[in-house]
């Protein structure tokens, strides 16, 4: 990775041998920051978390993942504001860390490739987002966009107005509204109900 501050790029290598490296396994999907300074790294293998001066590694081998599940195949990585670390797999679903524990929240919901099928599943996610009051968002490949509120989880899909079932970014900005960006190129707000198309 590379660090800008303000004049120059500086190289920060991850904490992995050089030929894994260039073997482009570590490829980096995602960028979040979380609490007290720490930037969250997501790779293929492994997310990375970086504090200024030490790396944490979060991967098969730290977190303990049965050598049976599938790998770490991670495209998302987002810290939501009670200090949770929601790590999005392509494959595994929604992973939930909370600075002690893994658990697999797709699993736990019943939402896994082995039980609902690629359309009804929460097992690739592409995507992640908190919104002003707190939800957790969830895109996927091709499942359209998930919603948590803590108990709940609501499905959208192309049923609910969406062009695709690909969501590939989820952005918040500053005035706390919701984007989506799909597959197929078009762009989507949430406006509290449904989804209005931008572009």
């Amino acid at each position: 990775m590379y660090r800008f501050d303000g004049r120059r790029l500086e190289f920060l290598p991850f904490p992995v041998s050089a030929d894994v490296v260039t073997s482009g396994d570590y490829r980096v999907t995602d960028i979040s920051r979380g609490r007290n300074g720490m930037i969250w790294f997501g790779t293929y293998p492994a997310v990375f978390g970086y504090d200024g001066r030490n790396f944490t590694i979060l991967d098969d081998r730290t977190l303990g993942l049965a050598a049976e599940e599938e790998p770490f195949h991670v495209r998302s990585v987002f810290e939501d504001s009670r200090g949770v670390l929601w790590i999005g797999n392509n494959g595994l679903g929604v992973l939930r860390y909370d600075g002690r524990s893994l658990s697999n929240f797709t699993k736990q919901h019943g939402l896994s490739l082995k039980d609902k099928g690629a359309s009804g599943s929460l097992s690739r996610v592409f995507s992640i987002a908190e919104d002003a009051a707190g939800n957790m968002w969830f895109g996927t490949r091709d499942s359209g966009v998930w919603r948590y509120d803590g108990e709940r989880l609501t499905h959208f899909t192309q049923r609910d107005g969406l062009t695709s079932s690909m969501v590939w970014t989820i952005y918040r900005d500053r005035r706390d509204r919701l984007w989506f960006g799909l597959g197929d190129g078009s762009v989507y707000r949430f406006n509290g109900t449904s989804f209005d198309k931008v572009y």
